[in-house]
């Protein structure tokens, strides 16, 4: 299991970026960490300059300022980067993409439709 090294681990007090939008927090909003929990898996405490506080931010959503610039950079150039980064062509043609909008919203949360595929299957199967 790989180790963090000290560049990747948020201090607390640590001046931070939004590295991606968020319910409440655009991407690029400033922030402050104000706690880190955990040892192999850590997680962090943030208050954002928009009065958002949001708990249990993982490292991938977050960068230092001095880290922001270049992920703009590598955005505008077409590099993929953020929770779709891994996902190659491996990944199949008929997986939906990971910003992709189809489904159904229920309380702010998307129901995939793959999901929704899955279940009108299974009620067929079981005469439901």
């Amino acid at each position: 299991m790989a180790t963090a090294t000290e560049a990747d681990v948020f201090r607390r007090k640590d001046k931070v970026v939004a590295a991606s939008a968020m319910p409440g927090i655009p991407e690029g909003t400033l922030g402050r960490v104000t706690m880190v929990a955990g040892f192999d898996w850590v997680r962090y405490w943030v208050r954002f300059d928009n009065g958002v506080v949001r708990g249990s931010l993982h490292r991938k959503n977050l960068a230092r300022q001095s880290e922001w610039e270049e992920i703009k950079a590598r955005r505008e150039r077409g590099e993929v980067d953020g929770p779709g980064a891994d996902a190659g062509p491996e990944a199949g043609d008929d997986a939906p993409a990971a910003g992709s909008s189809e489904g159904y919203m229920r309380n702010g949360i998307l129901v995939p439709q793959l999901l929704l595929d899955r279940s009108k299957k299974r009620r067929e199967v079981l005469g439901a």
